[in-house]
């Protein structure tokens, strides 16, 4: 088991339509050496539980339930319980709850990415899918200007062509991709990684 922090972040939100795409994405990943997701999907607290576990049955690694404030480590995949924060503390990538935090989305994809963009000497890939509303445009806007990887889902292969939508209206996606080539992507983020270290 991989238990250093990772160099490189990849950060999934999704909403209506997102689990099947998110276990597509999750199916065809091998061990990710170096890297770790964190992933962001609208859905009440007892079905994200579900969700985790599922996700935990089809990758080799550990997928990890974050309820509580827990340090990041290389190799995982975290589903997010409530609405997190990323932040780097005593040398590590810590995600925080917000579990007060009153919104309209649960957990809250803006906030995730908006603290994620103030991370320094790691990179980030943000990938926003599927589902209504605006939720992640405006998070993934601050993680574009900072000069990270952004992705949105297109229209033709979104159940919902809501958030991604508004992302790309707002300039916040540098890429517009289908879901067979979001996973293709996520696919050489990992292995120009491996690569890397």
């Amino acid at each position: 088991m991989i238990s250093s922090k990772p160099n490189k972040l990849i950060l999934i939100g999704a909403s209506t339509g997102g689990p099947g795409l998110i276990e597509r994405i999750v199916t065809a990943l091998d061990v990710l050496n170096g890297v770790s997701i964190v992933i962001a999907q609208h859905m009440d607290r007892l079905s994200l539980a579900s969700f985790a576990k599922r996700l935990h049955r089809i990758y080799p690694e550990e997928v990890v339930l974050v309820s509580d404030r827990l340090p990041i480590q290389s190799g995982r995949i975290y589903v997010i319980h409530d609405t997190a924060t990323i932040h780097y503390k005593h040398n590590a990538f810590i995600l925080e709850m917000q579990s007060m935090q009153e919104s309209y989305y649960h957990p809250t994809i803006d906030l995730l990415f908006d603290s994620a963009a103030m991370l320094h000497n790691i990179k980030i890939s943000a990938y926003l899918l599927s589902g209504i509303g605006a939720d992640g445009a405006a998070g993934m806007f601050e993680l574009q200007e900072r000069g990270f990887k952004t992705v949105a889902q297109d229209e033709l292969s979104s159940i919902v062509y809501g958030m991604p939508k508004r992302a790309l209206e707002m300039g916040a996606a540098q890429q517009v991709l289908s879901i067979d080539e979001i996973i293709r992507d996520i696919q050489q983020e990992v292995y120009e990684n491996v690569c890397t270290i």
